[in-house]
């Protein structure tokens, strides 16, 4: 059986059922009203595209280079000299050294 007669047969056997003109029209309002309705959508919306941007292999690759940079400026920038250190460790074990107020 070719494509033709399959499409006959299949007009030929079919219910007709009439559908109001704006049906589809309406289907499709209602799915986008359901899409958008609540908080919870409209964040899902949100966090859909910033991960959908960040997936972009540049941009990917730009943001794991701006994590490293700042990584590494915190771990140059917060180590304590190691004079400070040391006196730290003396008033933390030394009686004397504790302030009495």
């Amino acid at each position: 059986m070719n494509d033709t007669e399959l499409d006959q047969l299949l007009k030929d056997c079919g219910a007709a059922v009439r559908l109001p003109a704006s049906f589809q029209r309406d289907v499709w309002s209602r799915v986008a009203a359901s899409e958008l309705t609540g908080w919870k959508a409209r964040m899902d919306q949100f966090m859909e595209r910033v991960l959908g941007f960040l997936a972009l292999p540049s941009v990917a690759i730009a943001t794991c280079a701006a994590m490293v940079m700042v990584g590494a400026w915190f771990g140059m920038t917060s180590q304590p000299s190691q004079a400070s250190a040391e006196i730290a460790y003396i008033q933390s074990v030394s009686p004397f050294a504790q302030s009495h107020r």
